[in-house]
């Protein structure tokens, strides 16, 4: 059997390496000057990839100019991938994370430069830097100091009761990732909690960076999730439900869950390894930091809606203020392990060296990219329902394909 060389951490890298840079060939290569055009060029890379399949939206000047899924929901029944789909983004979830903190903060409940522990119902400390409060705004920006210890994490993803545990992958997610089998996680509290706190069960020292808490930058889940967790105490609401109030009703986004006890699981698509290895359905724990599951149809409509606030068009989800706050750049330095195509961050929005804003996300078995211009009013998004670290027929380039055909179309005018 081969093992699994799956890293949230390096797929993370090469998400970003794919999204945010520009392949120096792009010159090279024939525009796509329509969606007619554009639509062939993803069909014919879809035929040559090994993904189940991908949805793709482009917006140019705050309209949809293209929006189209290929492939399939689930292959071995046949199903087809369509722009009402549900899919998984992965991190994409975070930026949720950050209107709804945004919203809090707007009603006066907390601000970013709050000390979670005049929050948290219980203490959390950094041991290497305890003289540094961790405030919201290391949690938004990846420098609060708290490190996800990816063996911990990978074993508080459960299997869903309802799936074949003998199926090829499953056995696999149990045998080498240690991933739970009877659909039960502990609750987001319960689990920071362990994370995070000297008495809990996951804590360990090395859970925190030893460096002073703000001075360096490291990807962190788990630190998403404590943001999220910070939402559930101030507002006395589940995260789910809250965000389900202010986000999702709001902007009508009717596939969109963070758990698939909350959809109709037919609306679902399965993730794959490849497109003959389906994923079983999963849960986990800091479902906010990487669970939610969207269409491309609801994911486009939650992009416009911030490319509208960003450019101060709109107050319909947050004040003109908020969402300047949302998008503003926080880090007043370059900081160590802040990654190369990385610029800066918002609240959870990253801001590229090319000066898009957005995110990447990947998780097993699913890959998305969303991001847009603040000068052109133009962005896209790709969901990808497969990994693509390992999906054979050169995945990564099949990516890299996928986007540089909507680059170029979404810069003709």
């Amino acid at each position: 059997m081969i093992k699994f060389r799956f890293s949230l951490f390096a797929l993370l890298g090469v998400l970003l390496l794919v999204s945010f840079s520009r392949c120096q060939k792009e010159e090279d290569l024939a525009p796509v000057p329509t969606p007619e055009a554009l639509d062939t060029r993803l069909k014919d890379i879809y035929e040559q990839s090994n993904f189940a399949g991908f949805s793709v939206s482009v917006v140019k000047q705050g309209e949809i100019a293209f929006q189209k899924s290929y492939g399939q929901a689930d292959v071995d029944q046949g199903v087809d991938l369509t722009n009402q789909t549900a899919m998984n983004i992965a991190s994409i979830s975070k930026l949720f994370i950050g209107v709804a903190l945004m919203n809090v903060v707007e009603q006066g409940k907390i601000t970013l430069e709050t000390d979670i522990n005049d929050v948290l119902p219980f203490t959390v400390t950094n041991p290497h830097s305890p003289e540094t409060p961790i405030q919201v705004k290391h949690l938004i920006t990846h420098t609060s100091g708290i490190i996800d210890d990816e063996g911990t994490y990978f074993s508080n993803y459960s299997i869903l009761a309802s799936e074949d545990l003998s199926s090829p992958m499953a056995q696999r997610l149990q045998s080498e990732l240690g991933v739970k089998t009877d659909g039960k996680v502990l609750s987001l509290e319960e689990f920071i909690q362990a994370y995070l706190t000297p008495s809990g069960s996951l804590y360990r020292s090395t859970n925190f960076g030893e460096y002073a808490t703000g001075s360096t930058y490291s990807y962190s889940n788990i630190g998403s999730a404590l943001a999220a967790y910070i939402i559930e105490i101030v507002t006395g609401k589940p995260f789910d439900e809250y965000t389900q109030e202010v986000i999702f009703e709001p902007l009508q986004m009717n596939s969109t869950a963070w758990k698939l006890t909350q959809i109709d699981r037919s609306q679902v698509s399965y993730q794959y390894w490849d497109r003959d290895n389906p994923i079983p359905f999963y849960t986990i724990a800091t479902y906010p930091d990487g669970s939610l599951v969207t269409s491309i149809e609801d994911l486009t409509n939650f992009m416009l809606e911030m490319m509208k606030g960003q450019s101060g068009q709109s107050e319909f989800l947050l004040s003109k203020a908020s969402y300047q706050t949302l998008f503003s750049q926080k880090l007043d330095t370059r900081l160590p392990g802040l990654p190369e195509r990385e610029a800066n961050y918002g609240v959870f929005w990253v801001w590229s060296t090319s000066g898009r804003i957005g995110h990447t996300g990947g998780d097993l078995g699913s890959s998305a990219f969303l991001g847009f211009d603040p000068t052109t009013q133009s962005g896209s998004i790709l969901i990808i329902n497969t990994n693509t670290d390992e999906a054979g027929n050169g995945a990564q380039e099949r990516v890299a394909e996928i986007i540089r055909a909507y680059k170029s179309f979404e810069r003709v005018k």
